[in-house]
């Protein structure tokens, strides 16, 4: 696959054919996902998306029945230290459409200022959103992690952060991350250690009928709401008073 990486030496014009330049540029959405669909590795750094990035509408996909299309990204997707002006969408309600991830996803230390909708994503790689922060409503609601590195540390979610009935193949990591707003992780299932040391939840918590062989809340800070019926968390380090009925 051919690879667009941002490098300083792009900008001079000193790159090759198949590399391109988008460090610390102001970018369209759809220009970067027409290198996506050409199946292109991709590494922005330090960028400012305009327009919504949108993967449903990618060309890659697949009718898996009357009502639903699956969209392939081969290519890894990687960005850091990125302002996205607009929406992320990597699912459809309307047209039925989710996406699976062949590779890595990565958005690390970047600022979303509009939704962010990850439902029903499959990502097969690594996933990292650390030091993020999301100003508006995201969702992973139902969506599948299936590798075992799946970071979502230091990030700030200032709007509601849904991850109802999502999968962790193998843990998550949440060291370090605020909740501002509700926390719902209803219904979620981990193959290992769910990390929410040092995590602060300011809104309501939901971790109703959450399963994971180990978890860890050691110093984590949690508001008046907060509820962990019916889990299967096997939980350390939970602040005295919280209760797991």
């Amino acid at each position: 696959m051919k690879v667009l990486i941002a490098c300083l030496l792009c900008v001079l014009g000193r790159c090759s054919s198949h590399e391109s330049s988008l460090k610390g540029r102001e970018v369209q959405a759809s220009d970067v996902m027409e290198h996506i669909g050409r199946g292109e590795h991709l590494y922005l750094d330090s960028c400012i998306v305009w327009g919504d990035l949108d993967f449903t509408k990618l060309p890659n996909r697949n009718r898996i029945s009357s009502n639903l299309t699956q969209v392939f990204v081969e290519s890894s997707v990687t960005f850091h230290d990125c302002l996205f002006v607009g929406e992320v969408r990597a699912f459809d309600s309307e047209a039925g459409v989710c996406v699976e991830f062949a590779h890595n996803l990565s958005f690390t230390h970047c600022d979303f200022r509009k939704e962010a909708d990850f439902t029903e994503v499959i990502v097969e790689g690594h996933v990292f959103f650390t030091g993020s922060i999301f100003h508006k409503r995201v969702s992973w609601q139902g969506s599948s992690f299936r590798h075992k590195k799946v970071y979502f540390n230091e990030v700030t979610f200032e709007d509601e952060a849904l991850f109802q009935e999502a999968i962790f193949a193998g843990g998550g990591n949440f060291l370090h991350t605020v909740f501002h707003s509700s926390a719902m992780f209803q219904k979620i299932r981990a193959g290992g250690l769910l990390f929410f040391g040092h995590t602060q939840f300011k809104g309501y918590a939901d971790f109703t009928y959450a399963t994971a062989p180990e978890s860890q809340f050691l110093y984590a800070e949690f508001g008046e709401r907060y509820d962990f019926g019916h889990s299967q968390l096997h939980p350390m380090g939970l602040p005295e008073g919280i209760a797991i009925k």
